[in-house]
């Protein structure tokens, strides 16, 4: 049974077989695919492609081969396993690929005998003089699991980047690798320093991953346009879970997929995700990859905690203040252009584990002794990482709701590394003390209760979480007028700990009205669980729920 089209989709959206069609154009791998091609036409010989596992490297061989299929002025030959057992059978096979008739001439005419490594160079040498400077034709030769070539195969091939005329190599090599091939280009200085183009592939970020996964969705549903088959949440938790690698993506997927078709679903939101991550990935890979937090992190944040734990009085929670003014952040300013590593772009988020649920985004925090959580609030909120055109005003705006000059110094006191506040760069980690906003003299009629209900539209434990769906939801409707405002409200109970809710900006003085509001909402926009949302007494609050415009 062809189990996608009960999704009326026309393919099978997560093959795992590098189909040309589904190659996704992600901008490290556009970018690489383009390099390649500028190098190989302007034949300058060696291409080295380094990736993890997963990475895509086979998958952007094949694209590139199908890139010239159709080019007769190219000929491009390609080798899936590059281990050989000696010399001769290395050049045996490259003549074969090269010249078919005369590698059968040599097994037919010589009675067995096998040609000795020279003749072979220069068989191969002879063929790419014919080919390369008699009918001007580019040769490629494309090596799959580079990792694998032995010493021998090496030096065989620095040999073949010998073979040029005064403007070009005449055989142009591209090798794809995994990372253990840099420790061979180490050994291997003269033939490093031939390397044309080195490339480094690494996992996705989570924009692209999103959008792999939608392009995939999108190609296998023909020309009927189809609704969203994942939410927002779920979007990060697979990109958490396979920490951006394309092939984990691909595997977990189609988990996923069948799993909406056994429990008759057509959208697969954060808990399906979650459940399909326990059930299809090993334990240790999971502690390593999705739910460790290493020991050298708890350190880090031990230490981080007494650094902000120094500069924070903890009785009345004022803050340490110099004499000197600080630069305010009402102007946006740019960050550098620089964009960081792929896969570099997030945290680990810490060692809570998933849960599953009906409709709502639920996360359990670690067992503490006596299955208590712990009484005192935190000092930290959580860290985030920066990305391109974020500032630091704009970061403490969209976690505290507001933007003053207390909340300011507090961030750059609780930030040290931070040379330049005005200027951040891309990639910089920025931690968010705990601020406690006192509610009742910003709003005297609330003194002594809580009369208010909020929208929520999500929930986490942790603030990268919310923040990255904060993210994603201001950029997916960015240029849409009639959506409604969001915000992200950090709060802490004795009872129930640290908490991150994203609510819409307005609040109701009743639950019907409240509830009315939700109702309201469009599914596309919010396909997450929604809730009406009240908070109970003795709640602290990190920034005021109250600041936006109330409703009767």
């Amino acid at each position: 049974m062809d189990y996608f089209k009960i999704l009326n989709l026309d393919k099978e959206p997560f093959s795992n077989s590098p189909d040309p069609e589904f190659f996704f154009h992600s901008q490290q791998h556009l970018s690489c695919l383009q390099k390649l091609e500028i190098s190989l036409r302007l034949r300058r010989g060696l291409n080295v492609i380094i990736g993890e596992v997963g990475t895509g490297k086979t998958t952007l061989c094949r694209q590139l081969i199908r890139k010239f299929a159709n080019d007769e002025d190219v000929e491009t030959h390609l080798i899936l396993d590059p281990y050989f057992s000696d010399s001769s059978e290395f050049l045996i096979t490259v003549t074969g690929m090269f010249e078919k008739n005369e590698s059968e001439h040599f097994n037919s005419s010589l009675s067995g005998d096998i040609p000795d490594d020279w003749h072979l160079k220069e068989i191969i040498k002879q063929y790419l003089f014919r080919k390369g400077v008699d009918e001007k034709k580019t040769i490629i030769m494309i090596i799959d699991e580079g990792q694998k070539l032995p010493e021998f195969c090496i030096e065989i091939l620095r040999e073949f980047l010998n073979y040029e005329t005064n403007e070009y190599k005449l055989l142009q090599i591209v090798i794809f690798a995994q990372k253990e091939f840099r420790e061979i280009l180490r050994e291997k200085a003269n033939f490093a320093d031939r390397i044309d183009l080195y490339h480094f592939l690494g996992p996705l970020n989570f924009k692209d991953t999103r959008q792999m996964i939608q392009f995939r969705v999108q190609q296998s549903g023909g020309a009927v346009q189809l609704p969203g088959l994942f939410t927002y949440s779920a979007f990060w938790a697979i990109y958490r879970a396979t920490r951006g690698y394309p092939r984990k993506i691909i595997n977990l997927c189609h988990r996923i997929v069948l799993t909406m078709i056994i429990q008759n679903r057509s959208v697969a939101d954060w808990p399906m995700v979650c459940s399909c991550v326990k059930r299809g990935l090993p334990d240790s890979h999971r502690k390593a990859g999705f739910f460790k937090f290493g020991f050298s992190r708890v350190v880090f944040c031990l230490l981080f905690g007494l650094i902000v734990a120094a500069v924070i009085e903890t009785g009345d929670w004022k803050l340490k203040t110099e004499n000197s003014e600080l630069k305010t952040e009402n102007s946006e300013l740019e960050t550098e252009n620089s964009e960081p590593e792929a896969g570099n772009s997030e945290l680990e988020t810490g060692n809570w584990k998933l849960e599953t649920g009906n409709s709502e985004l639920k996360t359990r925090r670690p067992k503490l002794e006596n299955g208590k959580l712990p009484s005192e609030m935190p000092l930290l909120l959580g860290k985030i990482i920066v990305k391109k055109g974020e500032t630091l005003g704009k970061l403490i705006r969209m976690v505290y709701s507001t933007l003053i000059p207390e909340y300011q110094k507090a961030v750059i006191r609780a930030n040290l590394h931070i040379k330049n506040p005005n200027r951040l760069a891309i990639g910089d980690v920025i931690s968010f003390p705990a601020i406690p906003v006192k509610i009742q003299d910003s709003k005297p009629e609330l003194r002594n209760s809580f009369k208010g209900y909020w929208v929520e539209i999500a929930e986490a434990d942790n603030l990268e979480t919310a923040f990255q769906l904060l993210r994603a939801y201001l950029s997916d409707n960015r240029n849409s007028r009639d959506i409604p405002s969001v915000r992200l409200i950090p709060y802490w109970h004795k009872h129930n700990g640290l908490k991150f809710s994203l609510i819409l900006t307005e609040y109701f003085s009743d639950k019907i009205s409240a509830r009315n509001r939700l109702n309201r909402l469009s599914v596309s926009v919010f396909p997450d669980g929604k809730n009406v949302l009240s908070f109970e007494k003795e709640t602290v609050f990190f920034a005021d729920p109250f600041k936006g415009f109330s409703k009767k």
